[in-house]
């Protein structure tokens, strides 16, 4: 352990810049000086970025779960308390974890929006119920394929359409953002369409950022500096992810154009992974400081801000807070809430950084000093100590004597309040615990929020939906526990028949990622192996790119590696052409002709390695396969509509607990091992190159019954020779199962009764592929 020498200069005149000392004492002591007169620009708050499907399952909950929820969120000196929201605008196709819904699919329909259209509407009325002050925007991923290309003046008047529907809301949106997420951006369309059409109707307040991750890092403050007619368009520089991305550092640097701009800078999405993981936490509160002391950027939104979709989709338990179990009624309050808390609950927008009292704490810690606007001589230092002990030195220049409260966060307990701390003739001390979130301030009023917590319960096993239940006129227009993984799955109702679910999107679309069908799964929470689901399916149209078709699906799974496309699964389709098909992502099974005119009962069954069809009550095949072990049931369509009714489930749970989260990892390649127990299917882990074998460990800190361990290798490797071991001392090991082979699929591989263990070891012989890495994305390990 490197020793540090303790010194402690009291002399005011030697406080001019922050000073780290090293010596053979036990600590590292860091002197601050807080001049008021420093110069620094001005914070702008931590705010959320609901997309991507993120926050789904949220509107699913039923109360007082829900707004407790929402309360942990935005509710002003309680959790979180984002001072700014970013919601998608909805474009009907998979934009990360899932689609959302857009409000006008045609042309035709921009005369009558539907603005009760999918749930960020209703998250911006919740967020702002609970704060006036909260600052609202606006982004597009995918689009109507309507749309006389991206940059029209149907887009423009898209935007319009959206911020009108945003005000039949009582929203008054502070922002848009005129651009295409992390694709493209067109300056002569910011200035010549979208701000003189939105000043023309009234929306002059209404400011446009760009350009949220398209482009070549900050190229964008290039063209600002030599155009002033596009400065002054814009209100702020929005980039993502600019000092690193899920713990990978070596981003782009704010260039000295961005910096020179005169505009704000912004990390307009940023984290993206999991708040469960002390790490990530770590990783956040670090984030958001490095942001301003390395680029000057003043505001960072997170993504997302709640983990509301499935367990089984990409990007699984990403969020600030977790909610996906609105049958239960249960969430995950995760530690990132009290980090963002120890900045938002303490530093308000209009604040100002002193530049001279930011910077970096020994062994990887930072720090960042906040004064209030004016004469108001209020102070908030937040600190993210490295991974030692070390001492700080506080020098106030204007507060000769005063109170400064001190709150906490560690991995053990979050968001607790110390012992205050007298100032005497400007001077503070304070020694830091590493690893651990400190905000010194002079401020009050800050509160640790609570709720009572509903117990966790698993999804009922026999579940029926007849979709008879559900408004036709109000947010979010879908069924309960459905989560779209691309088109739009929403109740309807046609002449003379009760209302059912309907995939509406039969034209194409611009896309964010590819959309190759629409596919919706129940939101189970778990993966299931036996079951059945049994729905009515009636194909209305064929698909503008061919035959119509609907189904069902079992086993279905995202791809964790491309995010969209066609799901894993089994899928028994019927077409409009009358055909019906049992078919794989890519192989069809079995297939055969049928009537397929007007609703047809559908039922599809796995056993084990039987998987079995039915049309109207009738077997129509019966086939052995193993490409699949575990998913989701859910629907699927093509580009066409199609309709769905009488839902039931009916399903075997899988036993056993889940106790490999965010356990101890080791690999022969050393980098990011813990991205296979993150619980996040698409952060990968990925192996070296080079060696013939590869191997990588989990300690699961204990003695367990194993009862099945789920691997989710990526691409080719899931056809490599692997094998695991397991051993309870690291020293002795021997094959799980008696060496039985996996049960091996295409998604992912499965080993029951793996024996009692603490280690368990994959091992994965490349064979003739050597020069190919091994990548896995996820390891579940269960016990019995």
């Amino acid at each position: 352990m490197k020793l540090y020498r303790s010194v402690k200069l009291l002399l005011a005149g030697l406080f001019l810049y922050p000073m780290t000392f090293t010596g053979s004492g036990v600590h590292a002591q860091t002197q601050i000086r807080i001049n008021e007169k420093s110069t620094g620009r001005i914070f702008d708050g931590i705010g959320a970025v609901s997309a991507g499907g993120s926050s789904k399952l949220l509107i699913d909950y039923a109360e007082p779960q829900r707004n407790a929820i929402l309360d942990y969120l935005f509710k002003p000196n309680f959790g979180a308390g984002f001072t700014y929201l970013k919601t998608e605008i909805g474009g009907d196709g998979n934009t990360t974890c899932g689609s959302e819904p857009s409000f006008a699919r045609t042309r035709e329909e921009m005369e009558n929006p539907n603005y009760q259209r999918g749930y960020e509407y209703w998250l911006m009325r919740e967020a702002v119920n609970r704060n006036a002050h909260i600052e609202l925007d606006a982004l597009e991923w995918c689009m109507p394929g309507w749309f006389k290309g991206v940059w029209s003046m149907d887009n423009a008047n898209y935007l319009l359409k959206f911020i009108e529907g945003a005000k039949s809301w009582g929203l008054n949106l502070k922002y848009i953002s005129g651009c295409w997420n992390e694709r493209d951006y067109n300056r002569n369309w910011i200035v010549d369409s979208l701000r003189p059409l939105l000043d023309k109707n009234g929306y002059e307040n209404i400011k446009i950022n760009a350009p949220e991750g398209a482009g070549h890092a900050w190229a964008i403050a290039d063209q600002l500096v030599t155009d002033s007619v596009f400065r002054n368009t814009l209100a702020a520089i929005s980039y993502h992810y600019p000092d690193s991305y899920m713990h990978r550092p070596g981003t782009t640097k704010a260039t000295p154009n961005a910096l020179n701009s005169g505009l704000p800078l912004w990390s307009g999405e940023d984290f993206s992974l999991g708040g469960k993981s002390w790490n990530n936490v770590l990783y956040l509160a670090k984030n958001i400081i490095r942001c301003y002391i390395g680029h000057k950027i003043v505001k960072v939104n997170l993504w997302c801000p709640i983990a509301s979709m499935p367990d089984n989709v990409c990007y699984s338990n990403t969020g600030i807070m977790k909610a996906n179990t609105p049958w239960s009624g249960y969430y995950e309050v995760w530690p990132t809430i009290w980090a963002v808390g120890h900045f938002n609950q303490f530093v308000k927008p209009g604040w100002k950084y002193l530049d001279d009292a930011c910077g970096t704490l020994p062994d990887d810690g930072v720090y960042a000093t906040y004064k209030a606007p004016g004469k108001n001589r209020d102070y908030s230092v937040v600190m993210v100590s490295g991974n030692s002990k070390q001492k700080v030195d506080l020098k106030f220049d204007q507060l000769t004597n005063g109170v400064i409260h001190v709150w906490k966060s560690d991995s053990v307990q979050q968001f607790i309040k110390q012992k205050s701390i007298a100032v005497k003739n400007g001077i503070l001390s304070l020694e830091l615990e590493p690893r651990s979130i400190y905000t010194l301030t002079t401020t009050t009023g800050q509160v640790k929020g609570n709720y009572a917590m509903a117990p966790e319960k698993q999804f009922p096993v026999r579940y029926k939906d007849d979709f008879n239940s559900y408004a036709l006129n109000r947010a979010p227009m879908a069924a309960k526990y459905f989560y779209d993984n691309s088109g739009a799955f929403e109740v309807y109702q046609a002449p003379g028949e009760s209302t059912c679910l309907r995939q509406v999107v039969n034209r194409d679309i611009v896309h964010w990622i590819p959309d190759s069908c629409a596919f919706s799964f129940v939101s189970q929470g778990q993966d299931w192996s036996d079951g059945a689901i049994t729905a009515d399916v009636n194909v209305e149209e064929d698909a503008f790119n061919g035959p119509g078709y609907a189904g069902v699906m079992i086993r279905g799974a995202y791809d964790k590696a491309s995010q969209a496309v066609i799901p894993h699964g089994y899928r028994l389709n019927i077409y409009k052409n009358g055909y019906w098909r049992l078919q794989t992502k890519d192989a069809v099974l079995a297939s055969g002709t049928t009537d397929t005119k007007g609703w047809h009962r559908l039922k599809l069954q796995a056993e084990g390695s039987k998987i079995t069809a039915f049309i109207d009550g009738k077997m129509v095949t019966a086939v052995s396969d193993q490409r699949y072990i575990l998913g989701a049931a859910g629907f699927v369509s093509g580009w066409n509509r199609s309709r769905f009714d009488n839902l039931e489930v009916n399903y075997q749970p899988l036993t056993g607990r889940l106790v490999s989260e965010l356990k101890t990892v080791e690999s022969s390649s050393g980098s990011y091992d813990f991205y296979v127990v993150d619980g996040n299917s698409y952060t990968p882990w990925f192996s070296q190159k080079n060696g013939d074998k590869h191997w990588l460990m989990v300690d699961l800190g204990k003695v367990y019954d194993i009862s099945r361990s789920v691997i989710y290798f990526s691409g080719l490797n899931s056809a490599l020779n692997s094998s695991v071991s397991v051993s309870s001392d690291k020293v002795r090991w021997t094959p799980a199962a008696s060496g039985k082979q996996f049960s091996r699929g295409e998604n992912c591989t499965v080993l029951e009764n793996g024996g009692r263990a603490r280690y368990l070891r994959v091992e994965i012989d490349p064979g003739t592929q050597k020069e190919h890495q091994v990548g896995i994305h996820e390891w579940y390990i269960y016990s019995k």
